[in-house]
């Protein structure tokens, strides 16, 4: 079918730009950080126009789009902005929905056919938008039983959760695995495919609500850390519970960058690195979703004594590189199938109306348990 012809849509988009100060009086050089400020505002854009697909792409209408931070740092990096003071950004990649068009050279998916898949962040478009155009390599046919919330709500954080896993972390059958932050969207996911994997799951719990959450876990999950008094508890307990031993793999999705005892983010404790490194085993792998982390040479020669790894995860990787289409395919259709056939399980907190998308994302800090979903 031939493309359809450009037209106006409404998309969602975050503008973040550098808002001046004016120096103090006392100040006798003007320094950069004295003067500047990151201003970042979320809003509608009404004008934006639908884009024309390519012969090897399709367009799609969407039906849900999971709403996470964006990755600032990440964007800039791809999308590189010609403006030093102003930077837009788009708003959601996880998206769902129904096949519009298709370009010429598209022989695996046809209009009419739903879909589901993460729209790579170098191609600039916000999944919180009515519609989207991606490559026919980058979406997967979504199972008529999974619904289009479940769907979006639930593939990034899979696809994270499965690469952290299966191909940065090595897991096999009988090992002992710390998910960090258990309760979070990507946490819970996590806690399931472990599950499935024959591994013994311990977690953390940074509040009642998670508490309560992870507790109603069926089957239940080996061990549960109260992290809402002191952080300390993460080592004792990962230690206790293995003999000793540690832990082989832990997936790291909230650390603490400073070395201070029970250091509150967001009113959420978070583990120090020592104590994380402490509670892994001999040849014990660690995989952090944080770019910027610091390991001083205390924690390095410890992670060298233990003959221990550090692993870098970022999901998106897998769109980024062409030459892992068929890596990214397979773990795309291994989700649907889980689920199909309901072994896996997405906590939707809530979902909100495209109009409402703004709003939710300046409060979505504050949704400890759950995924935020955009539907229409």
């Amino acid at each position: 079918m031939p493309p359809v012809s450009p037209r106006k849509m409404r998309s969602v988009f975050l503008e973040e730009g550098k808002v001046g100060n004016p120096p103090s009086a006392s100040a006798g050089k003007l320094h950069k950080a004295d003067h500047l400020n990151i201003h970042r505002e979320f809003y509608i854009d009404g004008g934006t126009e639908v884009p024309v697909i390519s012969q090897d792409s399709v367009l799609v209408q969407v039906k849900a789009c999971g709403l996470t931070r964006p990755a600032y740092n990440a964007f800039r990096e791809v999308s590189p902005s010609t403006d030093n003071m102003k930077t837009r950004l788009p708003v959601g990649c996880e998206v769902s929905g129904i096949i519009q068009s298709c370009g010429t050279e598209v022989t695996t998916l046809r209009p009419g056919d739903t879909v589901v898949g993460i729209i790579p962040m170098d191609y600039g478009q916000s999944g919180c938008s009515e519609y989207v155009v991606l490559n026919e390599y980058d979406v997967v046919k979504k199972p008529t039983s999974v619904s289009y919330v479940e769907a979006a709500g639930c593939i990034g954080d899979a696809v994270k959760a499965y690469t952290a896993l299966h191909y940065l972390g090595r897991m096999c059958s009988g090992e002992t695995v710390l998910v960090l932050n258990g309760a979070s969207p990507a946490g819970s996911i996590a806690i399931q495919l472990a599950m499935m994997g024959g591994v013994k799951v311990l977690t953390t719990a940074a509040s009642t609500e998670e508490l309560l959450y992870l507790q109603s876990f069926q089957p239940s999950i080996g061990h549960i850390i109260d992290m809402t008094t002191r952080s300390s508890a993460l080592r004792a307990s990962c230690l206790e519970e293995t003999a000793g031993h540690g832990v082989d793999l832990i997936l790291d999705l909230g650390c603490s960058q400073y070395p201070v005892d029970g250091y509150v983010e967001n009113d959420r404790i978070l583990p120090q690195k020592y104590d994380v490194i402490s509670c892994l085993a001999v040849g014990g792998r660690w995989i952090t979703s944080q770019p910027d982390l610091h390991l001083d040479p205390n924690n390095s020669r410890l992670m060298w004594l233990k003959c221990g790894s550090v692993g870098y995860l970022n999901e998106h990787s897998w769109v980024l590189s062409p030459a892992q289409a068929g890596r990214y395919q397979h773990i795309l259709l291994d989700i649907m199938e889980k689920l199909a056939d309901r072994s896996l399980r997405p906590n939707i907190h809530h979902t909100v109306m495209l109009d409402g998308v703004p709003d939710a994302m300046k409060t979505l800090d504050t949704v400890r348990v759950g995924k935020v979903v955009m539907a229409s």
